[in-house]
């Protein structure tokens, strides 16, 4: 049986969640409408790294689904899995980043 998850672009800083849209190849970056996040990894560039991810297409006038706080030091791994059938984003996943160098989501 095969999966339908996907991982995104990674970000290395605050923006839209993307992911590569297309038939052949690595295809076309392009932002992601409507979603649900199964899991995320990123990795600390510092103490305290906070991902906050919301529903829509910036941070301004839309809802926070998902908020994650981790790392006591730079170059830390962080890995959830989200429970049952992940977040579900209706407009789209923003993501800012503090502290943190990178950030992948898994998603369908």
């Amino acid at each position: 049986m095969g999966s339908d998850v996907k991982a995104s672009v990674p970000l290395t800083s605050t923006g839209q969640l993307q992911g590569y849209i297309g038939a052949s190849g690595a295809g076309t970056a392009t932002n992601l409408g409507s979603l649900r996040i199964q899991s995320i990894q990123a990795q600390s560039s510092a103490a305290d790294a906070t991902i906050i991810i919301y529903d829509g297409t910036s941070a301004s006038s839309t809802r926070i689904i998902a908020q994650f706080k981790f790392g006591s030091a730079a170059n830390e791994s962080f890995d959830h899995y989200i429970p049952g059938m992940g977040c579900y984003f209706g407009e789209g996943a923003y993501v800012a980043l503090a502290n943190c160098d990178f950030f992948v989501a898994y998603y369908q």
